[in-house]
């Protein structure tokens, strides 16, 4: 066999066997003796099967015959065919037909593409770092607007985030010159609640009626606590005056409306009090004023849910 081809076979990093007709070794160059840790002198002449038993297999047999009877090329990728040599290396395996004088011999090239496997898992492991470090900063992002614009207790909006639709409500109802509805809500008898119960079922109270507001509200309407037992209510797309008055019944007929303390009862009455724009006022403040003063009529009754339109 030709020397220079040879050792130029044994300076090139992929390993390289030539096989006779009879899958005897006839060469074996460096790079296979470092794949292996045997020696060409120790594996010439000997059946590749003996040598490499992984390769001993009925359809790696078959492509071997192929091979030397039909001419064709056959290509082992080390995705689909692992552990060909060695469970340390991930290699490509080529396997081609070469005349050699009168014969013709196999050339079988193992290729090491290990590098590129951990180059691959690298990636792999930095796409998956950076898909977690984007999913924390989302729900960080999540959570720093959840402080900001979400009261802690309820879970409804807070008066920042109501002015923010509020403002934004206010600009499009008077570019529409249609309606905008505004509610003002307060918790009956709170302060009793609280000094004979306790914070925490005062605490309980407001988020039942933060649940109550919120159940019976439209999608685009914005439910707020305002402050203390106060809640807003910002009505957009009303078409008529009339219209609060299905939103207002949803609260009243709520049967949610009743914390239980050990076996006591606590019925929960609520105050409403109702502004339009722009009936009551061109601003989000002065219809706030409006309804405020309308939810103290309400109160001024019997205890009882009470809904009054502004006056």
């Amino acid at each position: 066999m030709n020397k220079i081809l040879l050792n130029t076979l044994d300076c090139i990093n992929e390993g390289t066997i030539i096989l006779n007709e009879k899958s005897q070794i006839l060469y074996w160059n460096n790079y296979m003796e470092y794949l292996t840790g045997m020696k060409l002198e120790n594996v010439v002449q000997s059946n590749i099967y003996d040598i490499l038993p992984s390769l001993n297999k009925k359809y790696f047999k078959d492509l071997m015959e192929n091979v030397m009877k039909n001419e064709c090329k056959m290509f082992f990728s080390a995705a689909m065919h692992k552990d060909l040599i060695s469970i340390n290396k991930k290699l490509n395996l080529r396997i081609s037909k070469m005349e050699s004088g009168s014969k013709n011999v196999v050339l079988l090239e193992f290729i090491d593409v290990t590098n590129q496997f951990l180059h691959i898992e690298q990636l792999r492991k930095y796409v998956h770092d950076l898909y977690q470090l984007n999913k924390a900063l989302k729900e960080k992002e999540k959570t720093i607007e959840e402080l900001a614009y979400y009261d802690k207790l309820t879970r409804v909006a807070n008066r920042t985030l109501f002015y923010k639709y509020a403002e934004k409500f206010m600009d499009n109802v008077k570019r529409s010159n249609s309606l905008l509805g505004l509610m003002f809500i307060d918790v009956n008898k709170f302060k009793s609640i609280n000094d004979t119960y306790g914070h925490e079922i005062g605490d309980k109270v407001l988020v039942r009626v933060a649940n109550v507001l919120t159940e019976a509200t439209r999608k685009n309407d914005v439910v707020a606590r305002y402050g203390g037992d106060e809640f807003l209510i910002l009505l957009p797309n009303i078409k008529s005056l009339d219209n609060y008055k299905v939103i207002v019944s949803r609260i009243i007929n709520n049967k949610n409306k009743i914390i239980n303390n050990d076996e006591k009862q606590i019925d929960i009455s609520l105050s409403i009090g109702i502004s339009f724009y722009p009936k009551d006022g061109d601003s989000i403040d002065k219809l706030i004023v409006k309804a405020d003063k309308a939810m103290y009529v309400a109160k001024s009754k019997d205890g009882e849910d009470n809904c009054v339109c502004s006056v």
